[in-house]
């Protein structure tokens, strides 16, 4: 399996490194804070801001940081970054040697390649921000995550949730976190969707269908079955979830671009498919993300 993940990721970031920058920037960053914008937050600068499972490249900490916000990167995975050797050592100790041998081939592989790339389209310089970001690990069998109460003004997660088995707690969680009039925004990768099953053939299934895995392979037989968890959760779950603590502004389908309403994989829902997912609607099936931001009252 692990020889299998490792091929997976090599290839998946030798195709698309700078694409990821691009991408990481102009639909993560630049989009998400125009959702903000528009729904009452007019500017991060100098708001305490909690990247929530930030990655280990922990790209929208960074680039808040560099607009001036005040930037905490939290994640289960070891993220600070140090130098190698012990960089290595550190992620063995916190998350294995499996995720330490990922991490390090993607450091040494790729990732100067991606920031020199994350540059060029911000058009920032990526070296002054570390006076206003501060690293967290997070325990993943501890209850609640190692920050104080009303600690933020904004809480950002992004494709993380889908992957938290208790979003009931995750939510609660969220809102302890936020200070009174705090938001919440997440992009959560939608299961159902062709490529939810997180398997990276299906990365972009559009413009570069898989032709190993069967599309919705996770919906049929899953003969290629993802290695990473997915709650499976419905939209309307997510909603509860968090309609529950905060009080939800929007609620929306994203496509690969993080722009509402498109759908993804349209042409590989052909008869034969939707005989076979006859019990999925197919607006469930074709959006490729769910957009949700809330705000704490």
């Amino acid at each position: 399996m692990i020889f299998r993940e490792i091929k997976e990721l090599i290839s998946y970031h030798s195709k698309y490194g700078k694409r990821f920058a691009e991408h990481d920037r102009r639909n993560v960053f630049e989009k998400a804070i125009k959702d903000i914008n528009s729904v009452g937050l007019a500017t991060i600068e100098d708001k305490r801001i909690l990247d929530l499972g930030c990655g280990q490249r922990f790209t929208f900490a960074l680039q808040c940081a560099i607009e001036g916000a005040n930037v905490t990167a939290l994640d289960l995975d070891y993220i600070k970054p140090d130098i190698l050797p012990l960089f290595f050592l550190r992620i063995v100790k916190y998350n294995g040697l499996k995720r330490a041998c990922k991490s390090i081939l993607r450091k040494l592989l790729f990732d100067k390649h991606y920031y020199n790339a994350l540059e060029s389209t911000s058009g920032k310089s990526l070296r002054h921000h570390r006076s206003r970001l501060t690293f967290v690990i997070a325990d993943p069998h501890a209850e609640n995550y190692p920050l104080p109460s009303e600690s933020f003004d904004l809480v950002f997660s992004n494709a993380v949730v889908e992957h938290v088995e208790n979003v009931f707690h995750f939510a609660r969680e969220v809102c302890r976190l936020l200070s009174r009039g705090g938001y919440f925004y997440s992009i959560i990768h939608n299961f159902y969707s062709l490529s939810g099953g997180h398997n990276l053939e299906w990365a972009y299934p559009d413009e570069n269908p898989s032709k190993k895995v069967p599309p919705w392979d996770h919906l049929r037989e899953n003969q290629f079955p993802s290695w990473t968890h997915l709650n499976r959760l419905l939209p309307e779950e997510y909603q509860e979830a968090f309609d529950e603590q905060l009080e939800i502004l929007l609620f929306n389908g994203r496509d690969i671009n993080h722009d509402p309403y498109g759908f993804e994989g349209e042409q590989f829902l052909t008869p034969e498919v939707v005989a076979e997912l006859d019990g999925y609607p197919r607006e469930l099936l074709l959006t490729r993300s769910w957009c949700i931001i809330c705000r704490k009252n």
